[in-house]
């Protein structure tokens, strides 16, 4: 790889991120839908093979996972508010304005994360794939800031959530220099 290379892809990852809570994020949907879609589930111990997008939605995706023909959803798990302020705010602030409310956090509870991913369990149910699978698996990613691997794995403790479409679900957390992509299966209940 020569510095032009090097240019180009940084100018290609420059295009293609968002200006805040980027980790998971693509522009190119399809391209980041199967790229979080492989990470997320290889890092929880299944065989993915034969990964591709589809055109009809949904599902995003589908794959051979461990054997089993499966439709993959993709969806972020996202605090939507903070996420529009904060790009609202770098955005101006790159115009040389000063923001009127700086980038922020939220900062989620455990009630809050339960609802939120109940949420997107239930949207994910309510709309049935276009054709039929063994397996249809949501996958969840997030790079909110105070959702790290422990909290999440304490705040999942108990937590149980209605499913009807959906056979499986994994919360996918960003990178972890220690744990590496930490990944969480949610316990479902069939509905």
């Amino acid at each position: 790889m020569n510095d032009d290379d090097d240019d180009d892809l940084g100018q290609l990852i420059r295009v293609n991120k968002r200006e805040w809570n980027s980790f998971w994020f693509w522009r190119d949907k399809p391209v980041g839908e199967r790229g979080i879609a492989r990470e997320v589930l290889e890092a929880a111990k299944l065989e993915v093979t034969d990964l591709r997008s589809l055109d009809e939605d949904p599902p995003d995706c589908e794959a051979m996972l461990n054997g089993q023909f499966s439709g993959i959803e993709v969806t972020e798990l996202v605090h939507r508010p903070t996420l529009e302020r904060s790009i609202k705010a770098v955005r101006q602030r790159a115009r040389g304005e000063e923001p009127r409310k700086p980038e922020a956090y939220f900062n989620w509870d455990r009630d809050d994360l339960v609802v939120a991913l109940q949420k997107l369990l239930d949207v994910k149910n309510s709309k049935p794939p276009v054709r039929s699978y063994e397996r249809y698996v949501l996958v969840i990613h997030t790079a909110e800031f105070f959702l790290d691997s422990n909290t999440v794995e304490r705040f999942l403790q108990g937590a149980r959530f209605s499913s009807g479409l959906i056979t499986r679900a994994f919360l996918g957390l960003e990178y972890e220099s220690d744990k590496g992509y930490p990944v969480f299966e949610l316990d479902l209940v069939r509905v």
